[in-house]
C-alpha cells in the first residue's frame, strides 16, 4: 500500500488514504475484483459503477476505547480509494459485490452480446 494524504480526524489520529491491492482476473461469464480491504465493514463500503469506471471506497474502523490509554499503535486508521475503467463488454447494471474477512468480491458480468455463443450450422 502507498501512502498518498494524511488528514488529522477529530479524534487526533492520522488518516491514511491508499489504493487497496487488488486483483482481476477474466472468468468465462466475466471479470472478477478482488481487493483487500481490513478492518472495513459494509456500513463504511462504497461500490458504485458510474459512466464506465467502478470506484471503490471505504475507510476502516480503528478506534480506541474510550477511557483506555493506546500504548502502541501499528494498525493505521485508512481511507481506501481505487477507481477502475471498466471494458464496454461490461454489464454494468449486472455488477455485484460481496464482503467477506476483509476481501471485496466485485463480480462483472459480460453483455449478452459479447458472450461467446455457439453459430448453427445450416446444411444443404
Amino acid at each position: 500500500m502507498s501512502k498518498e494524504v494524511v488528514k488529522k480526524e477529530a479524534n487526533q489520529a492520522e488518516r491514511v488514504e491508499v489504493m487497496p491491492c487488488t486483483a482481476v482476473r477474466q472468468e468465462k461469464e466475466g471479470f472478477l475484483l478482488v481487493a483487500e480491504v481490513p478492518g472495513v465493514n459494509d456500513k463504511s463500503l462504497n461500490v458504485t459503477v458510474e459512466n464506465g469506471v467502478l470506484t471503490i471506497t471505504a475507510n476502516n474502523n480503528v478506534t480506541t476505547p474510550e477511557g483506555y490509554r493506546l500504548a502502541l499503535r501499528e494498525i493505521s486508521p485508512v481511507t481506501y480509494k481505487a477507481r477502475f475503467e471498466l471494458p464496454d463488454r461490461v454489464d454494468a447494471a449486472g455488477v455485484k459485490a460481496v464482503l467477506k474477512n476483509g476481501l471485496l468480491r466485485v463480480t462483472m458480468p459480460l453483455n449478452e452480446a459479447q458472450k461467446p455463443r455457439k453459430i448453427a450450422i445450416d446444411a444443404e
